[in-house]
């Protein structure tokens, strides 16, 4: 089942995501990005790169109405995380209540159970490596890609899955939602074993969108509590070093060292180092994510920093809750598992196929081999293999476009909706793009060899040129030309000339900004009418008074007269 992939219409050609993505799981067809699911490790990466957020992700928040409106017994089983995200935890509590769920749960309290079951396995195994085993992304990315290291994961149940047993062992009929900011967690409950034991996983991002459709702020809502709490252990897993503190006294004595990772290029990096055997006796606690689970990719738009988070997440594990709530029963529950390698089976090309391929993209020695990157892929060889796989094309390879453009009939500088410029060593103006003469209104002969500074203010050409670093994919705003643009620099040190490709976002960024200050204009105005509203009121109101004052008087005297005249 495809659970995450790039929406078709967004989708820019930029290959930011394959430069994100860390093992390479996206390929190219007919210039659209699209997720390899059988190669991809669901950190993601390129959905926090993609400059379009062009992310499609498959949601369970119908399954998750289509619930409520069978008024099932909705379980929220949300994450120990979610405490960083509301300055009033509580209130977040009370807006899970407004929108159905029947029952709280923290995960917490599960993570409970998972630190006492780590604690039993590594006094009876006593393994020379183990790996903590909570997060799916680490543990795809370990039995995809390090398939032999994939039995140093310690094989117990993520946090998740046992508080989602335990919930179905006291009701089997319970509809169980886990809620947390991590895209990895959609894919677990769907692996072998665990089907049934959560029903759903929202994301925060989802929840939010949820109160949002109900009107709801949960920092304005009076404080719950969850009907079932965790204790401190549980509690410190999003953070940093938070599983191992929890039996750290049994890893000392059994001679382990502790070792926290974050970060998928970091984890990467220890086990090269446990695949080589150079690591010595260690428990490893590995996380996808930089500072842990309180930053996964899938949280709001709009939300408080990332330390601020950590600090509210620190508070809960000392402060807790005013009243604990009930416990979760996990007497007899079995919370072992076994993560099955799946490893990621990459077809070899003989030097010959790679040549000839490197020899399509304009690369006949080695010299013409730039390794530049930006196509994604960390050397021109390594590009050469992912042609070969179908993961690629040929064209993703800008200085590969730039040879062909000094051909003068290249169709990808002359169809291409980016501006494009060459520039020489002094920066001045080669070659420009047709795109580029309709957005300067000029043509590319009116300002051959005169300085880019004609047409640009040097934002970044001297620096590359002066460096020989390339710039890539920089938000730039030139004043003077009205443009906003996704600006790409690259130096060809072969020509000694700069590269310059711009990807016009004027007007994503004007309908941005004039979306803003329509809803800017409808506040001023909505107080505004409502000012001139009640100003009518009170002079309304006043006359009435006036009127009715006079009224009486009038009355009055009527009434007086008609009473002498009867007398």
């Amino acid at each position: 089942m495809q659970l995450i992939n790039f929406k078709e219409a967004n989708c820019k050609n930029c290959y930011r995501c394959v430069r994100a993505c860390p093992v390479k799981a996206i390929r190219f067809q007919d210039h659209q990005a699209i997720i390899d699911d059988t190669r991809c490790i669901a950190c993601g990466q390129c959905f926090l790169a993609c400059p379009q957020n062009a992310r499609d992700i498959q949601s369970d928040l119908p399954k998750l109405r289509k619930a409520f409106e069978k008024e099932k017994n909705v379980v929220a089983l949300i994450a120990p995380s979610f405490a960083g995200f509301y300055r009033n935890k509580g209130g977040f509590i009370h807006g899970l209540k407004e929108l159905g769920f029947s029952k709280v749960v923290e995960v917490s309290s599960g993570a409970d159970e998972v630190t006492r079951a780590y604690e039993r396995f590594m006094v009876e195994e006593n393994p020379f490596y183990a790996i903590s085993s909570c997060c799916p992304t680490v543990n795809l990315f370990i039995r995809r890609y390090y398939e032999e290291l994939s039995d140093y994961l310690i094989p117990v149940v993520s946090p998740m899955l046992a508080t989602g047993k335990a919930v179905k062992g006291e009701d089997r009929e319970s509809y169980t939602v886990f809620i947390s900011p991590c895209l990895s967690k959609k894919c677990e409950p769907l692996t072998f074993g665990n089907e049934g034991t959560v029903d759903a996983v929202i994301t925060m991002e989802e929840i939010s969108q949820m109160f949002t459709e109900r009107n709801l702020d949960p920092e304005a809502l009076s404080p719950y509590r969850p009907e079932i709490s965790g204790n401190d252990l549980g509690k410190k897993y999003p953070l940093k070093g938070g599983i191992g503190e929890g039996f750290e006294s049994v890893l000392t004595e059994k001679g382990y060292d502790i070792l926290h990772v974050e970060g998928i290029d970091q984890v990467k990096e220890v086990l090269e180092e446990l695949r080589s055997g150079s690591l010595g006796r260690v428990f490893l606690e590995l996380n996808a994510c930089h500072e842990s689970c309180i930053s996964g990719p899938c949280i709001p738009k709009k939300t408080i920093s990332t330390f601020l988070r950590k600090q509210l997440v620190k508070n809960h594990v000392k402060t807790g809750w005013l009243e604990k709530g009930s416990t979760l029963s996990f007497s007899g529950m079995d919370l072992k598992t076994t993560y099955m390698r799946n490893p990621v089976r990459k077809k070899q090309f003989s030097e010959k196929e790679i040549l000839t391929t490197l020899g399509r993209m304009g690369k006949r020695k080695p010299k013409d081999e730039l390794d530049c990157g930006a196509c994604g892929y960390d050397s021109c060889r390594e590009k050469a293999r992912a042609v070969l796989e179908g993961m690629s094309d040929v064209e993703m390879c800008m200085p590969f476009m730039r040879t062909r453009a000094e051909h003068m009939n290249d169709i990808i500088f002359y169809n291409s909706p980016n501006m494009i410029f060459i520039l020489d060593e002094d920066l001045c103006i080669t070659q420009m793009n047709p795109s580029a003469e309709i957005t300067f209104k000029v043509k590319a002969d009116e300002v051959k060899n005169l300085p880019i500074q004609f047409l640009l203010e040097d934002q970044g050409f001297s620096r590359v040129k002066t460096s020989g670093y390339n710039d890539l994919n920089r938000r730039i705003i030139y004043e003077e030309a009205g443009l906003i643009v996704m600006q790409s620099i690259l130096f060809l040190p072969k020509d000694n000339q700069i590269l310059v490709i711009m990807s016009d976002i004027t007007e994503e960024e004007n309908r941005r900004q004039e979306l803003q200050t329509m809803k800017e204009n409808t506040i001023a105005i909505t107080n505004k009418v409502i000012e001139k509203q009640m100003r009518v009121a009170h002079e309304i109101a006043s006359l009435l008074g006036e009127t009715t004052a006079e009224t009486k008087i009038a009355l009055n005297r009527l009434k007086e007269i008609v009473q002498e005249e009867g007398s």
